[in-house]
């Protein structure tokens, strides 16, 4: 048990993981102060709470024995926490709390793609298990608030983020399901930072589960470690194909034909296999945890298949934050005779488009490209000739639901942040269900 008391302890960022750091501490008999450069509901805030909303409290962070920092806020460009952290002053995050106190299994799972889709199913599984357990992190359940729960096991989503201040963390197993170029507007040295930040889930680990097709998710003590590999054609858990079948196998035998499951495209088939891994390792009876992924039709904003009216099919992607999201959803359409309507747009976060994406939008002929919101004209100039920019969705909804035909696809995958123009893709993935459901109908 760490000790806490009788410090100066901030936090910084009065979002809901801000919030949920104040309530453990509050829990304790501890009163940190509260700290966010935004204008926040003073209504949110815990009585007794001292607070400082607009601007960063100097005083304050020069004289904090502790900070606690949430996943939003980025010290990379911050000279006034540089300097406190060069003094010596302990800066920490609500993983780092939640791994001090814990003391049953965690599995962690990161990864730029995929994280959501995983956990959600491992849960679902864990309870047709009769196990207590609890789900968390990126997920949007904040880590601490899991706590008062007496559960069996917990399973987070773990963001770059969250994972850059945490020392502690020590898991049943962890897992990157892949590694591709994001939020590298957030770290001073690119790629390298970014990786740095997803190995750390492998710090204290039984078992690491990589990606044996995808060299970024190989940490760098790889051989110091107790690994599980999965891939395509190659790892101790793999894809394989027999008399024209895809399985999901082990060892090069086959636990299940994709043909069963409603989980479809070679990204979810990756997806499924460290669900399949995480399984075992929890000794899982197989019909318990095969019955569950036949049953698991994905999640709303992830490659959800919305329709398929007047032999048009609409998809609800909007899950996908960054392009290689995107080139994954492309590579996961059904077979088509007809045109891809392509939905691009948001915040592209500093990511070169025209080197990831340009090249593999070329392979598509039959392709028009919708562009909206901050990145409308990046998009636009990859691919100008099939390309036409909007600034809202709605005006690409009316502009080609005249224009679509049996057989089309409208994919809305936008490859891009949301926050340019919505609070999240969960607010954006709605916005573009309603639209859809309004115009065609």
């Amino acid at each position: 048990m760490f000790n806490y008391y009788n410090k100066n302890i901030v936090i910084l960022g009065a979002g809901i993981t801000g919030i949920s750091c104040i309530k453990f501490f509050i829990a304790l008999g501890i009163y940190p102060k509260l700290m966010d450069i935004n204008f926040i509901d003073i209504n949110l805030i815990p009585k007794g709470i001292d607070y400082c909303f607009g601007y960063w409290n100097k005083f304050w962070i020069l004289n904090a024995d502790v900070i606690v920092i949430s996943p939003g806020i980025s010290i990379s460009n911050n000279s006034l926490i540089i300097k406190v952290k060069n003094k010596g002053v302990e800066i920490i995050n609500d993983i780092e709390i939640f791994f001090r106190e814990i003391k049953k299994p965690v599995i962690a799972v990161t990864g730029t793609n995929g994280k959501s889709t995983v956990v959600s199913l491992l849960f679902k599984i864990c309870q047709s298990n009769n196990m207590k357990v609890s789900l968390g992190g990126n997920i949007g359940i904040p880590v601490l608030d899991l706590l008062h729960k007496n559960s069996d096991i917990y399973i987070l989503e773990l963001s770059s983020f969250q994972l850059e201040y945490v020392q502690s963390l020590n898991t049943l197993c962890s897992v990157i399901l892949n590694i591709s170029a994001d939020h590298l507007d957030r770290y001073p040295n690119g790629m390298q930072d970014y990786i740095f930040s997803k190995w750390n889930v492998f710090s204290k680990c039984k078992y690491c589960i990589i990606n044996i097709d995808d060299n970024y998710t190989i940490p760098g003590n790889y051989y110091e470690k107790n690994i599980i590999t999965f891939g395509i054609n190659k790892g101790k858990y793999h894809i394989g194909f027999y008399k024209n079948n895809i399985f999901l196998s082990k060892n090069c035998n086959r636990i299940i034909n994709v043909k069963n499951i409603f989980l479809q495209g070679w990204f979810n088939y990756l997806n499924l296999l460290v669900v399949i891994i995480i399984s075992d390792i929890l000794k899982i009876k197989r019909n318990i945890m095969l019955d569950t992924i036949q049953k698991f039709r994905g999640l709303p904003y992830r490659f959800y298949i919305l329709g398929n009216k007047n032999g048009i099919l609409w998809i609800n992607d909007s899950k996908s934050t960054n392009i290689h999201s995107t080139i994954s959803a492309l590579k996961s359409l059904p077979y088509i005779y007809g045109r891809i309507w392509l939905l691009l747009g948001g915040d592209s976060k500093s990511v070169n488009l025209n080197i990831f994406l340009k090249p593999y939008l070329l392979l598509y002929r039959n392709l028009f490209i919708c562009c909206f919101g901050k990145s409308k004209d990046i998009l636009y100039n990859l691919l100008p000739h099939i390309s036409k920019k909007f600034n809202y969705l709605q005006e690409i909804i009316i502009y080609i639901i005249n224009k679509v035909k049996f057989g089309d696809v409208v994919l809305f995958s936008p490859g891009c942040s949301s926050l340019d123009q919505f609070s999240n893709y969960k607010e954006r993935g709605k916005k573009f269900e309603y639209l859809v459901k309004k115009y065609i109908n």
